[in-house]
């Protein structure tokens, strides 16, 4: 190899990083990596801890603003809290009215569906009247100090409480089959003192029931006499006038007019209150969302928790990549041969065989992954790779019979490797020998000087670039040529 050959070489390695393979040293160092991390997390996170716990957690500042912002936050659930016995009040009211009004519309309607009265025309109505005369035949004795009592009122006053109470009017409502509250407001009975007059009215829709009620009022004035005779005293009661006929009642119409009036305001009462019960529970529902939004107020501490935590994950951080750092610093200083295929790019040396390293057959399970993902030589066709390596140089050099095998390895390393090689089919009957690094043993020389091909032998774990150059240089000026390079990954 030329000067320039080896210039170019050095160069190519200083300019160029292969990324695939910084990684994978990173992960070959994953113990350091982790150790690394573990410490700077432990060692960041307890001197923060420490800190923290000796240092003064809350401020007079702090302190000051969270009296404040609680002060402000107590007044305002007090707020809530009123508004809220407030709206159940607002509410237990708003549907009691609601239950009261609906209960007299309730009945407004029934009364409007079923009541007599409310049925007739006001400018058709027919009305008979009866007018009744009652008389005791008392008579002022002359000349008597004592004077028998006139017991005409009484007697009047009996016929008008025994014809308007319930058990007359019921059974004369039974009898047309209408309930008695409802013959209550046909059926009007007066009696004047002054004139000794009882008065029957009747109202109906038509001349004929007017009359029929009138008369059934009349045939309980007979049953009543004789109660009232015993009770009162003894009376003549007969009829001196009856009649009937049709009329405009404004009192009807007026009636009837505030009964509609009446409803149609309890209806819209009724409305307005559902509406307000809508707007109660918009205004508590906004009030209530107002409310949630609030937070109570936390007095900004420094929690050790936290901050251990955080700063052990910064620790683990700053650890994580220290030691990635490192590795990358290490892998560009120390310039290690990566594998055989950048071996072979970078110093331009044909590759003779790969086997694997025997630092490699030590590893655990997860560093054999790795190696696995690399791609490197797992041991398992070790002999297979030795027959080929050797396979590969007899063919190359098929009048050689003194091969030496020398390299910057141990000189155990290489001793069992020339053995493998001896020992091989192939090169049976060839003189294979072992000599240290040319540039460290001054015994290789002569013995590179003698020998016919020179194999080199690199190993991962500790040759370099810069060294196999370096031999490959000191070969050729020896006026010696490698044949190639046998790699341990």
């Amino acid at each position: 190899m030329t000067e320039n050959q080896t210039s170019y070489s050095s160069y190519e390695q200083e300019e160029e990083i292969n990324l695939v393979s910084l990684m994978f040293t990173v992960l070959h160092r994953y113990r350091l990596v982790l150790a690394a991390t573990l410490i700077c997390a432990v060692v960041l996170g307890a001197g923060m801890g420490v800190h923290t716990a000796m240092s003064d957690s809350v401020s007079e500042d702090a302190q000051a603003s969270y009296d404040t912002a609680m002060a402000d936050y107590r007044k305002k659930q007090a707020n809530y809290e009123a508004a809220v016995r407030q709206y159940d009040l607002d509410i237990a009211s708003n549907e009691k009215s609601q239950r009261d009004t609906e209960y007299s519309i309730q009945n407004a309607q029934e009364y409007a569906e079923n009541s007599v009265l409310n049925s007739l025309d006001p400018y058709n109505v027919w009305v008979a009247r009866a007018d009744l005369y009652v008389t005791t035949n008392y008579q002022i004795m002359p000349g008597s100090s004592y004077q028998n009592p006139d017991r005409t009122v009484s007697v009047l006053s009996a016929y008008a409480s025994l014809l308007s109470n319930s058990v007359t009017l019921s059974e004369v409502a039974e009898e047309f089959g209408m309930k008695e509250r409802y013959l209550r407001e046909l059926v009007t009975v007066k009696s004047d003192p002054d004139t000794r007059l009882l008065s029957i009215t009747v109202m109906s829709g038509n001349e004929t029931t007017a009359n029929s009620i009138l008369d059934a009022m009349l045939d309980h004035i007979n049953s009543l006499k004789e109660n009232i005779t015993a009770s009162v005293g003894s009376h003549t009661i007969s009829t001196i006038a009856r009649n009937s006929c049709s009329t405009i009642s404004t009192d009807l119409r007026d009636t009837k007019k505030a009964n509609s009036d009446q409803l149609i305001s309890m209806q819209d009462q009724l409305s307005n209150l559902k509406i307000s019960r809508d707007q109660l529970d918009e205004q508590f529902e906004a009030t209530k969302q107002e409310w949630e939004a609030i937070s109570e107020p936390v007095l900004e501490t420094v929690k050790l928790s936290t901050t251990v935590a955080k700063y052990g994950l910064i620790g683990a951080l700053v650890g994580f990549v220290l030691a990635c750092g490192i590795v990358f610093v290490q892998f560009l200083a120390q310039g290690k041969v990566y594998s055989a295929k950048e071996l072979r790019d970078t110093c331009r040396l044909s590759i003779l065989g790969v086997l694997t390293t025997p630092a490699a057959k030590k590893i655990g399970k997860l560093d054999r992954k790795i190696r696995k993902a690399e791609g490197r030589p797992d041991g398992s066709r070790e002999e297979e790779m030795l027959r080929l390596t050797a396979a590969t140089i007899a063919t190359r050099t098929p009048d050689a019979k003194n091969l030496l095998v020398t390299g910057d390895l141990p000189i155990e390393q290489l001793n069992g490797l020339a053995d493998a090689l001896a020992r091989s089919e192939a090169l049976a009957g060839r003189k294979v020998t072992a000599a240290g690094s040319v540039l460290t043993c001054a015994s290789t020389v002569p013995e590179a000087h003698a020998a016919d091909a020179i194999i080199l032998a690199a190993d991962c774990a500790c040759s370099r670039y810069e060294l196999v150059n370096d031999q490959n240089e000191q070969l050729h000026q020896l006026g010696k040529t490698i044949l190639g390079c046998i790699v341990y990954e």
